[in-house]
């Protein structure tokens, strides 16, 4: 394991409440004892287009949700759209896809995809979500 590595994580979520309750809880992750080495850049976003528009191509882990509603925007994006952005710009990011989309061709095309892992959204995906997020973190620095 290198030691004192920076990583960076992008949150893309477009639920406020579940956006700042997610950011907060990678955060808890990330100041736990287990990563104590490390340090953490981590940015959350409300929309595609502003995920899109900050994306860093050296971004490290990014947790994805699919489906990513705006009123405000004329031009919506999915999670497709982003992923096809972040493999413009950064390959070597780990993709954590967030759904709650209950379309199995929309699970099946997102899984074909090169992305880390697929979660559906519901009650029990928080442990979920902290159990991949630890493995990209340990994977990621090695």
């Amino acid at each position: 394991m290198i030691n004192g590595k920076n990583i960076k994580i992008v949150i893309v979520e477009d639920d406020l409440y579940y956006n700042k309750a997610l950011t907060k809880y990678v955060e808890t992750i990330c100041e736990s004892i287990l990563f104590k080495e490390h340090t953490f850049e981590i940015n959350s976003f409300l929309t595609a287009h502003d995920a899109i528009e900050q994306l860093d191509d050296l971004t490290d882990i990014m947790i994805l949700d699919y489906t990513l509603v705006n009123e405000t925007e004329t031009d919506v994006l999915n999670g497709e759209n982003v992923i096809d952005e972040v493999e413009k710009h950064c390959p070597k990011c780990k993709i954590i896809v967030v759904s709650a989309a209950q379309n199995p061709a929309i699970t099946a095309r997102v899984m074909k995809r090169d992305i880390y892992e697929y979660i559906d959204k519901n009650i029990n995906s928080k442990n979920r979500i902290g159990a991949v997020l630890q493995r990209a973190i340990v994977s990621h620095t090695r």
